[in-house]
């Protein structure tokens, strides 16, 4: 198999290039930068030098490929829409017709479970649970748009396929530092004590599922993915945290008051213009302050997914990493 990826040299990326590689697939990685060039040749990809607004470069390094894995994107808990449109929406519209023209017959998106997020919790929901574009978060409804994108170019010859991951982490994961830094600055703080059941989904899963969607789905369609299990979210968080070292207190807020006090921010921010990120915004209230439970098996009867990272062989992986 000779596969495309876009967004080869970030978290999920690297994973997928060297999933690929290890199964001896040839791979062409797009990089916008010398330093993501570098990064995807040291994986063993040939690099083509591009954006994803840069549908002629795409439509070069498509050529003779089997498959697309799209997983460039913008994630942020805050931003203009404009932003998130271009990257999310456009990217993904010009990453399609690059592969139409190209003549590939596969193409598979890396979704995210927030693209069904509205602002009430979810519980174990699966794939006909709608798409949402709130307008608090333009991260949740470019998310949404893009998926809509992928799913409606399926036709035949040309198959698309979306999964969706919730939280991806492992080995060099952008979520923890950040968790990290959120506790040694004090603004770590706790929504209604943490106390809801959530899911997860390891990187190698992520990249497991992609590419047996890529290899077995029918199209038009997308997927859940997980780790298989349901964890509170205080224990998981806390978890990760003593493994890097760090431990959180235990000061809380209710789910009502971090939203409110969230919307109150990002009406600061607006009005003065100011540089940074607020400390709280909705998007950030939504994403990990309410219960997130799925169930994945459409993935596991459609295209005979299970997870091949389970959370404990992950969470020693990642103690090691740290050590």
């Amino acid at each position: 198999m000779k596969a495309f990826v876009t967004g080869g040299s970030g978290f999920v990326g690297r994973y997928m290039i060297q999933m690929l590689r290890d199964r001896g697939n040839e791979v062409i990685a797009l990089a916008r930068s010398e330093q993501a060039a570098k990064q995807v040749t040291q994986l063993g990809a040939k690099v083509v030098r591009g954006d994803l607004l840069d549908q002629p470069t795409m439509l070069q390094g498509m050529q003779g490929c089997d498959v697309v894995f799209h997983i460039a994107g913008f994630l942020s808990i805050w931003g203009q829409y404009k932003s998130f449109y271009e990257i999310n929406v456009l990217g993904t519209e010009r990453a399609l017709a690059a592969a139409q023209v190209a003549n590939v017959p596969c193409f598979v998106q890396i979704g995210a479970a927030a693209s069904v997020f509205d602002r009430q919790s979810l519980s174990w929901i699966d794939e006909s649970h709608p798409l949402q574009q709130p307008d608090f978060s333009p991260y949740i409804a470019t998310k949404s748009i893009a998926e809509q994108r992928v799913i409606t170019a399926n036709r035949s010859g040309f198959r698309t396929a979306v999964v969706r991951p919730s939280w991806i982490w492992g080995n060099g994961d952008h979520v923890l530092p950040q968790l990290v830094t959120a506790v040694k600055t004090g603004q770590f703080i706790w929504i209604d004590q943490g106390n809801y059941p959530y899911m997860t989904t390891h990187v190698m899963n992520v990249c497991h599922g992609a590419i047996l969607a890529a290899e077995r789905s029918p199209g038009g369609q997308a997927y859940f993915l997980s780790d298989g299990d349901v964890v509170q979210f205080y224990r998981w968080v806390t978890t990760l945290l003593q493994i890097a070292g760090v431990k959180p207190g235990r000061l809380s807020i209710p789910r009502w008051v971090a939203w409110n006090v969230a919307g109150l921010m990002e009406m600061i921010w607006g009005i003065t213009r100011q540089q940074g990120i607020p400390p709280i915004t909705r998007t950030m209230v939504r994403l990990i302050g309410q219960e997130l439970t799925f169930t994945d098996r459409k993935a596991r009867e459609e295209l005979g997914y299970t997870p091949i990272m389970a959370r404990d062989s992950g969470l020693a992986e990642l103690a090691a990493f740290y050590r």
